[in-house]
């Protein structure tokens, strides 16, 4: 993992922008945008308490500044990273290759849905070229220790279940 001190910034960052999405009784996982190293937005989950269930943090900021995104992609072919507080689902990954996301790089991993082990090399070429370098780990234990909070608040037989997947997960560390 190459993690660098604006990593360590950013994420931070998204820790905090976490850290309100629980305040607020979401699942707690915040995210940040930097195109060409300069900060472009951030955005807290809002799965829970929004309208749908497709109001991951991630997507969500992808979408507010997708126009953005796509004019620096075409005329700059910036690098575009996205720092999330856990790891991507299946369609926040497929957000982020959508939309060119250079860098990937997440807190905790996901053993509930998490889907950056996917081997893009069992797809298509086109994915293959469009795949983001991405990297995990960096203030897991942070990350950790905020969904367990929420799964505790939720105490019901879904979010208990969950819970035992982070907790195994998370003693193999």
């Amino acid at each position: 993992m190459t993690i660098t001190d604006i990593d360590r910034e950013y994420m931070k960052m998204a820790l905090k922008e976490a850290r309100k999405a629980l305040s607020r009784g979401d699942y707690p996982i915040g995210a940040v945008l930097l195109i060409d190293g300069k900060y472009v937005g951030i955005m807290g989950n809002s799965l829970h308490t929004g309208k749908d269930w497709i109001s991951h943090a991630e997507a969500d900021l992808l979408r507010k500044y997708s126009k953005i995104i796509k004019k620096n992609v075409k005329k700059n072919k910036s690098e575009i990273v996205l720092y999330t507080t856990l790891e991507p689902c299946l369609m926040c990954l497929g957000t982020c290759i959508l939309n060119r996301i250079s860098r990937i790089v997440y807190s905790c991993p996901d053993p509930h849905g998490g889907a950056t082990r996917i081997n893009p090399k069992e797809l298509t070429e086109w994915y293959v070229r469009k795949w983001p370098q991405i990297e995990g780990g960096l203030y897991k234990e942070e990350s950790y220790e905020l969904m367990i909070e929420f799964m505790d608040m939720k105490n019901d037989d879904v979010w208990n279940k969950i819970k035992i997947l982070f907790v195994k997960m998370h003693e193999k560390w």
